[in-house]
Formats: structure tokens, sequence, C-alpha cells
């Protein structure tokens, strides 16, 4: 199914604001999806961008996960932007989620090149990152133009998901966990169970890249009927979910702009 097809199925299914009736829910779609960036912080972002735009330069890629569609193993930096890395209203996703949400430790599978990494530091920037790849070589570039910009609450882990998380202590609880890595169904599920221990009931779990697959999407529609995730709400390309073990289970197929602008 091609991505215009996979919209047009997406866009009959969803829900705006004014047909949500949990207020948890109302309150996402009105206000975390609301929050704006400043001028100064739009201006770094732009700069950012720009800089791996320009980019031409080749670097090898270690790649553990499912892999590109599109590019070899030897990728031009430009490249690797144009592909993989978080755009448009999912790139302020993250912002406003760790922004409204108030997060105070946040963890990311999958660095690329650090345009997640970004978003997430400043939607908070008392909030502690922890955030793994385990490509060494984008990861470190993504960690020097990060440090450029005076960024200084991001841990950089190079590692396979599965061996950090395993070292990861028993007291830490996220508030935030984003999955933006591998692309596989079954690795998504295992993932989620492994991570399960560092969570507690309000943690926000983000997946990135839900209909990258036929098995991407049968592991989130699995992950929608789990009666350990009481909530979750499908924004086309991520998916959000909840534990939140209070409330009566729920799905959302939300309605929001800019979608296909954040796919490409």
């Amino acid at each position: 199914m091609n991505l215009l097809g996979k919209y047009i199925k997406y866009k009959l299914k969803s829900k705006g604001k004014h047909q949500i009736h949990s207020p948890f829910v109302f309150d996402f779609i009105t206000k975390c999806l609301k929050i704006k960036k400043n001028d100064s912080l739009k201006s770094q972002e732009k700069q950012l961008k720009s800089i791996y735009k320009k980019n031409h330069t080749s670097i090898e890629i270690a790649d553990f996960g499912a892999g590109s569609k599109k590019l070899t193993n030897k990728r031009r930096i430009s490249a690797i932007y144009k592909t993989a890395t978080s755009k448009g209203i999912y790139a302020n996703l993250l912002f406003q989620l760790v922004s409204y949400y108030n997060c105070k430790n946040s963890l990311e599978l999958g660095t690329s090149l650090g345009i997640g990494t970004f978003n997430l530091a400043k939607g908070n920037e008392s909030c502690d990152i922890q955030t793994i790849d385990a490509c060494k070589n984008t990861q470190e570039i993504a960690k020097e133009k990060l440090n450029d910009f005076g960024i200084k609450n991001i841990k950089f882990i190079n590692s396979e998901f599965d061996k950090a998380i395993l070292s990861f202590e028993k007291e830490i609880k996220f508030d935030l966990i984003f999955i933006d890595g591998h692309h596989d169904g079954m690795a998504l599920k295992r993932y989620l169970n492994l991570l399960d221990d560092f969570s507690h009931d309000e943690t926000i779990f983000i997946l990135d890249d839900i209909r990258w697959s036929e098995g991407m999407f049968a592991a989130w529609n699995e992950i929608t009927k789990d009666k350990k995730y009481n909530l979750t709400l499908d924004l086309f390309r991520m998916g959000l979910i909840w534990k939140r073990q209070h409330q009566a289970k729920e799905h959302f197929v939300i309605k929001i702009k800019g979608i296909l602008k954040g796919m490409i």
C-alpha cells in the first residue's frame, strides 16, 4: 500500500476535537498540540537542518535494524537527513509533549542526526535525555552539532537497543520514551516489553513509523488492543500509548494538519 492509500484510510477514520469525549485527549488536542516554538528556537532548528541539508559528506552506517528502504550502508549526511529524521509536525510533537507534560526524564531509541533529540531537549531544558544509537558515526555528528548549540541535557549512548535497556538501573522510570529505530514489528513489541519496568502509569510512549511496513502496522494494531495500554492515539506516522490503568480503555485516530509534510 502506498503512502497516499494509507493516508486516505487514516483520514476516513480520524476524528477532530469536537468528536472527542475524553477530557485527557481533548486537552492533548487543544492545548498540547497548540504549543508553539519561539522565534529563537525556530531559528536554531532551521540552522541545524540547513547544516545537514548542505553536508554531502559520505559516512559509513552501522544499521542493526530493518534498515533504510532507500539507502546503502555508505550514505551522505544530506541523504540521511532527508530520509531518517523527524520533521514537520512530528518533530514539533516531540517538543510539545515534553513541554506540556513537563517530562523530567526521557529516553530516545534511535538518535540518527539528532533532530528529534533537539526537540526533546528543547521541550524542557530541565529534562534529562538519554538517546541510544548503534551507529557511532551518525551519533557523533549529532553530539557535535547539538553541543555547538549549547544543549547540555543529553546523554549519548552508543549501543544496540537491547543491550542499553538491559543495562539501566532498576530504579529508573522514564516520563517519555520515543522508539524511533529498527522499524520491525516484532522488535517493537520486544522493546516495549523490555521497557515496561522503566515506565510508570503516565509514561508517554511514542512509536514512530507505525505504517512503515505491514509488519509494523500489524504490531501497532496488536498494541492498541493490549490490555496493558488503556489509551492509544493514532497520529498516522506516530502512535502514542499510555498505560493509564485508572481509566477505561480507549483508542482514537486523531485528525491533525500537515501530516504528509511530516512524512517527507
